[in-house]
């Protein structure tokens, strides 16, 4: 019996070598294979070319870049749009998503008709086609002479957005980002010491100082002693100086994924609030708990742990719409990819970069997601 068993253990684990060495083997040809009709192409595999200048412009950019910038600064700029276009929309989709998913389950006929027409509406147009919707309507507005404004502190023409900015410096914002951090750490320790010690006042006190240290840190950096510490935008002719330019690929991009984006997670959020049992809702009403205080207190913390699962992946889905917006010329990081092959024709090394860039980005987005699951999950409990 124990030879039989032998053997067959023997016999899985050549299967197993073997099974291996057939995939290596099969890896192996397909490198040698294609690196041999590149060669015949004439077409080169490398990394050099990052180092060299690109001599185009990207419309959108949040680090400084001209035609003299290197093709990786040019991917850099791409990879720091698609993170910001990526951040804005899912936290825009996230709050108007929960918003028309709990008015979908109101008991007011009229908001719940209104939260069933925008789930319907935006969720069965095409992304592109939403995209190319309000793309068309930002830039048939009128021009900067003309444009529409918002008591002088906000315009919108077909140039672009023009909203008040921060007149803080970049190595100030690096400064603030980084005291941000310190901070959050030094929060989450004193919330530990004071849920160890069984002190609430002290967590209060403890916020208060971070909130007086985080104003204070932005109000430093801002230098208020030298310049104002907004910068308002000012029409001035054929023109719109100062402020925080918005261009309209941007913008249109930022709206049409935020919208077709908050349709499906109003639908994620309304399930996860019915599956929350009744039993639950009416032990809060035995207790004397208000309708609000049932809602934030026991249906939303018990829904947020039933449709966390769901909505990472449709984080993950909205991250990589972001991709639309080389559909619109935005300067996302497909389209500078895009660009970058076209005038290096290195297509092999950039493609690696992009899949790369992508995985980057979904992988640490449902990390991230994933240990707050497992943080808040309910252990040896049925939330339902």
């Amino acid at each position: 019996m124990f030879a039989v068993l032998r053997n067959r253990k023997h016999r899985d684990i050549g299967l197993q070598v073997l099974f291996i060495g057939v995939i290596v083997a099969i890896l192996a040809s397909a490198v040698i294979i294609t690196r041999r009709n590149l060669d015949a192409q004439g077409i080169a595999v490398g990394w050099d070319f990052l180092n060299y200048a690109t001599g185009w412009t990207i419309s959108f950019s949040l680090i400084p870049y001209d035609i003299n910038s290197s093709y990786a600064r040019a991917l850099a700029v791409g990879f720091l749009n698609t993170l910001l276009l990526a951040a804005l929309t899912l936290f825009l989709a996230t709050i108007l998503g929960g918003a028309i998913g709990t008015a979908r389950l109101s008991a007011h006929r009229l908001l719940s008709k209104i939260a069933l027409v925008y789930v319907q509406f935006f969720r069965n147009i095409p992304l592109i086609l939403q995209a190319f919707f309000w793309y068309s309507v930002f830039t048939h507005l009128p021009n900067a002479r003309n444009a529409y404004n918002l008591g002088e502190l906000a315009y919108f023409s077909n140039r672009g957005f023009y909203l008040p900015g921060l007149n803080i410096e970049r190595g100030a914002i690096g400064l603030a980002v980084l005291t941000a951090v310190a901070l959050l750490i030094v929060g989450y320790a004193a919330r530990r010491f004071a849920v160890l010690r069984r002190n609430d006042g002290f967590v209060k006190l403890a916020g208060f100082v971070i909130l007086v240290a985080a104003v204070a840190g932005v109000l430093s950096s801002g230098r208020i002693a030298e310049t104002p510490l907004f910068d308002l935008p000012v029409q001035r002719g054929l023109r719109i100086a100062g402020g925080l330019e918005l261009a309209p690929e941007f913008c249109a991009a930022v709206i049409a994924i935020s919208l077709f984006g908050a349709s499906y997670i109003a639908e994620i959020v309304r399930a996860g609030l019915l599956a929350v049992s009744r039993g639950k809702v009416e032990a809060g009403l035995a207790l004397g708990l208000t309708g609000s205080q049932i809602f934030w207190k026991i249906r939303l913390p018990l829904a947020i742990r039933i449709m966390l699962p769901t909505l990472t992946n449709q984080y993950v889905w909205l991250v990589k719409a972001t991709s639309i917006g080389i559909a619109i010329g935005f300067s996302d990081f497909f389209m500078v990819v895009a660009n970058s092959i076209n005038h290096s024709g290195q297509t092999l090394s950039l493609i690696f970069i992009l899949i790369a860039g992508f995985w980057a980005i979904n992988f640490s987005l449902a990390a991230v997601l994933n240990a707050v699951n497992r943080a808040i999950a309910l252990r040896g409990q049925n939330v339902r």
